[in-house]
């Protein structure tokens, strides 16, 4: 799932800087290859009725009740990100990322990764846990980028390389 790409992120620095409209008209471009893969994730989180009835917003109070999960709530937040993120432990940076804002749709997502689909909780999630290793497995987002089999990181890459080709042509050496 990940690609190293260097210089990628001074690129956008440089094409924010020197050519604006290339900037904005590259983010437009990764945008739309990502809206497809978020859509489809937003279609794997599962309606209130399917999920366990005691991790339903209505049903908690206090702290939990951040926690908690509610379809049209954890739809709403799926979403992508076209900034870069901060650096991590590895010294790498996500270019673009495809995340969940609200917590119980993290919870819903990630669920059962490490212990299995056991006990009393995993199992009545439902959703099909698709993705490679411990780190790159879930229900919704991870399926989504499966099924799409690689087609919008080398949509995202060839925009990326699109962009470096057009503003290199533009830039005057002196």
């Amino acid at each position: 799932m990940a690609t190293s790409v260097k210089g990628a992120i001074n690129l956008r620095k440089a094409l924010r800087q020197f050519t604006p409209d290339l900037a904005k008209e590259t983010t437009k471009e990764i945008g739309n290859f990502l809206k497809p893969v978020v859509k489809n994730a937003r279609g794997f989180v599962p309606a209130n009725n399917q999920i366990p009835s005691g991790w339903l917003v209505g049903n908690q109070k206090g702290k939990w009740q951040r926690a908690a999960f509610d379809s049209t709530i954890a739809k709403r937040g799926i979403g992508y990100k076209t900034t870069p993120s901060k650096t991590n432990a590895y010294g790498f940076k996500a270019l673009v990322s495809i995340l969940n804002k609200t917590a119980g749709g993290s919870i819903y997502e990630i669920a059962g990764i490490k212990s299995g689909v056991t006990g009393r909780f995993t199992p009545r999630l439902g959703g099909e846990l698709s993705g490679k290793g411990s780190k790159m497995t879930g229900r919704a987002m991870y399926r989504a980028w499966a099924e799409d089999e690689g087609k919008t990181k080398g949509a995202v890459l060839k925009a990326i390389f699109t962009s470096a080709d057009k503003f290199n042509k533009t830039a005057k050496v002196r």
